[in-house]
């Protein structure tokens, strides 16, 4: 596909500016100028631990979810944004703008969710839509608002895995290491991200598959996917340095986690019932804890499961559909969904690679109709209402 199929039309500027729009009413809400730095700061404070040539923090940090081994004080979350923080501590030191740096991954997840539709084939219209329903549209808009560290981890992992989902639809060979390199990076904001590793590596197989064999195929998808490798040893390996374990990333440290195991069967189905409450059922309106409808909040699950219903079900959306139920069980099979919030944040790991699915739906493409575009158009006014009002009620509670 020729990168004419990927320019810019008037209708992703209308959706771009109404997702900046968005995102000025947010900041002015919040309280929060352009290069504001956030209080949950624990990539920062752990990247200025690198620059000192230390995995641990100086000392405890009590409104953080800091993990304590051997006597000392270690972040206990996935290592990647602190990459990202690491890169600006020279210029901000503990000041870095992080509201900002997950306001900007949020925008280039919409500008590549356009591209990506664009180059698949769809229409500006039809693409710029459903931009719209993945970012402003899904709870990732409330996320990418403030540079809270649990937000930072899941709008990063967002950004990079619909980067991956990008780049393995290129033509460029190049192209399909680094996607499992972005995948390798979304693992390490995210860690069941990696479960949609088998969809990859299958998008792979067909692009190389040259008729002599498949496992001829497979050695010869081997070298694309070393960088996703790569990234889950050095991930590995410093889970290792701060405590013995390569499989460690520190929340079984936190106190919360002494007494209860963080993941087990047995949650599960209190969970799945979390992410089913109805809005109306508290005092406040909007669930607080743990969970609201999923695809109210989220409605490209709606979208997606359109699209997997539609046309023949073949190998890759067999594929996806098992990476997809995994990563839903192993998510629902956590403590908790994900404490105080607006929506079901963590049902938000799952959109990016929905766009495999959407982008190859062919009613989404060719000529632009009324009745092709209607179910698009109608899910992305109300992601985009429910999202922005959730967001105002969300911050004007809570201190960002």
């Amino acid at each position: 596909m020729s990168d004419e199929r990927e320019r810019l039309t008037c209708h992703f500027f209308v959706a771009a500016a109404l997702l900046l729009c968005a995102y000025i009413v947010m900041y002015r809400v919040t309280g929060q100028g352009l290069m504001s730095h956030s209080v949950y700061d624990a990539y920062t404070r752990q990247a200025v631990s690198w620059w000192a040539g230390r995995a641990d923090l100086p000392g405890n940090v009590s409104w953080l979810e800091i993990a304590e081994f051997g006597g000392r004080y270690y972040v206990s979350f996935p290592p990647f944004p602190s990459v990202v923080q690491f890169l600006l501590v020279p210029f901000f030191g503990l000041n870095t703008p992080d509201n900002l740096v997950n306001t900007l991954f949020g925008f280039g997840a919409f500008v590549l969710v356009y591209r990506y539709l664009r180059r698949r084939g769809q229409g500006g219209l039809t693409a710029a839509l459903i931009a719209l329903l993945m970012v402003p549209g899904s709870n990732l808009f409330y996320l990418s608002v403030t540079g809270w560290v649990w937000f930072s981890a899941q709008t990063q992992a967002f950004f990079f895995s619909v980067l991956a989902v990008y780049l393995m639809d290129s033509p460029k060979r190049a192209a399909w290491a680094f996607s499992f390199l972005c995948l390798g990076c979304a693992f390490a904001c995210r860690p069941f991200n990696v479960v949609y590793a088998p969809l990859l590596a299958y998008m792979l197989h067909q692009k190389l598959d040259d008729g002599r064999g498949a496992v001829r195929t497979l050695a010869r998808c081997v070298p694309y996917m070393l960088p996703l490798a790569a990234a889950g040893a050095l991930v590995g390996a410093y889970n290792f340095v701060r405590f013995g374990n390569f499989l460690e990333f520190g929340h079984n440290y936190l106190p919360e986690f002494q007494s209860a195991e963080q993941f087990s069967l047995s949650y599960l189905p209190a969970n799945f019932l979390e992410i089913l409450k109805l809005p109306g059922s508290e005092p406040t309106f909007w669930p607080r804890f743990n969970g609201t409808l999923f695809f109210l909040v989220n409605p490209a699950w709606v979208l997606m499961a359109a699209s997997l219903c539609r046309g023949r079900f073949g190998l890759k959306k067999l594929v996806y559909a098992l990476c997809l139920m995994g990563h839903v069980v192993l998510t629902l099979c956590h403590r908790t969904m994900g404490g105080w919030q607006f929506g079901a944040r963590y049902m938000v790991d799952m959109l990016p690679f929905m766009l495999v699915g959407i982008g190859d739906d062919e009613r989404y493409r060719g000529p632009i109709r009324a009745g092709i575009v209607a179910a698009p158009a109608v899910l992305a006014a109300v992601g985009v209402a429910v999202n922005i009002w959730g967001a105002l009620w969300f911050y004007t509670q809570t201190p960002a």
